[in-house]
């Protein structure tokens, strides 16, 4: 018998332009911010993003050489609710776990095909609420392969707190003796914020995946996986022109099989105005004190942890034009094709506020 380590599971989704993969990954993905991009884990943030359509630059087909995907919709209001339609939205994790399996068992599974988001969301006196329904399937008859995925999350908020609950209601890639499988996944959050500037936030996700074939030799595996984060941020400075925050959080991501990773990041990013047809984005991140990899055999690693992250974007009347900048390695900024994701503009996207 031999294990296949695959990763869990399905997932279901200054202030010019807040709807981009460059802008979140320009300013470390902290967790106050407000982005469409958000908008799939915390659906009440459909209410604050405005009404707009966004278009990401990617590809298609299958496999990191086709990451990442291109995708867009749009998001628009009607009274006091509002709605939206998002296509190509890949879930990470378990198309990850797709290509492992496909590594290990020497097949060729089918990642998500063709997946669609549709985003509902309504106001209530002071209470804001969202959801999300996330779908997926397709075939190919050559080799026998199919596929099908589905994902719910929602979300509520008063204005000081929020709640979110993302759930992988199903996640299935077969091809003739070979299945990966999500068995399940659900994550839980909610934020509080202290005063305007200052933010604290928890979340739990557990799940599990497996993948095997009842080919010769037979093969099989099952990961379960437990991810909790405690965080804090303050916004120093948030005014027309700049975005200046810090945070600190905890983390703990651990395996059944023993893996896990502890750290307790560092961070600092800024978005500013650097003439009035541009923004220029940057943040860098750090962990001290807590800063341990430990694998299933007991060994151990504590190594630079440091991260830094940069974009722009371009200001086209009501419409912006967000880009990443590529520092792969830790910094150093890369115009070659580096680690897949970490090309110089791997992210880049189009937003129009209607």
């Amino acid at each position: 018998m031999k294990n296949l380590l695959l990763v869990a599971a399905l997932t279901v989704a200054a202030a010019p332009a807040m709807a981009s993969k460059a802008r979140l990954s320009a300013l470390g993905n902290s967790a106050q911010l407000v982005d469409v991009q958000n908008t799939f884990e915390k659906p009440y943030q459909m209410h604050s993003v405005g009404e707009l359509v966004t278009m990401e630059w990617g590809t298609s087909g299958d496999g990191a050489a086709n990451r990442p995907h291109a995708e867009g919709g749009f998001i628009k209001a009607h009274g006091e609710s509002v709605y939206g339609v998002y296509f190509g939205r890949k879930s990470t994790d378990f198309n990850t776990a797709i290509s492992l399996a496909n590594t290990g068992f020497g097949s060729t599974l089918l990642e998500e095909q063709n997946p669609i988001n549709l985003m509902y969301g309504m106001k209530s006196g002071d209470l804001a609420w969202g959801a999300t329904l996330k779908y997926s399937n397709g075939k190919n008859d050559t080799g026998d392969k199919k596929v099908s995925s589905a994902g719910f999350s929602a979300g509520v908020t008063n204005g000081t707190w929020d709640a979110n609950l993302v759930v992988g209601l199903a996640g299935k890639s077969e091809q003739t003796a070979v299945t990966v499988e999500n068995k399940s996944n659900i994550k839980i959050g909610g934020g509080y914020k202290l005063t305007d500037a200052q933010y604290v936030y928890a979340d739990f996700k557990t799940a599990k995946v497996e993948g095997d074939t009842t080919a010769t030799p037979a093969l099989d595996s099952t990961v379960e996986k437990t991810i909790i984060n405690v965080g804090f941020v303050n916004t120093v400075v948030k005014n027309d022109d700049v975005n200046f925050f810090y945070g600190v959080a905890y983390g703990s991501d651990k395996t059944k099989d023993g893996d896990e990773v502890q750290a307790l990041p560092v961070w600092m990013g800024i978005e500013a105005n650097a003439t009035s047809w541009m923004v220029l984005r940057a943040s860098v991140k750090q962990s001290v004190l807590i800063n341990e990899t430990k694998t299933a055999a007991g060994a151990k690693s504590d190594l630079d942890s440091v991260t830094f992250n940069a974009g722009a974007g371009l200001k086209l009347g009501k419409g912006m034009l967000d880009a990443n900048f590529g520092t792969a390695n830790k910094g150093q900024l890369n115009f070659g094709n580096g680690a897949a994701g970490q090309e110089f503009l791997t992210n880049v996207a189009y937003t129009y506020m209607f």
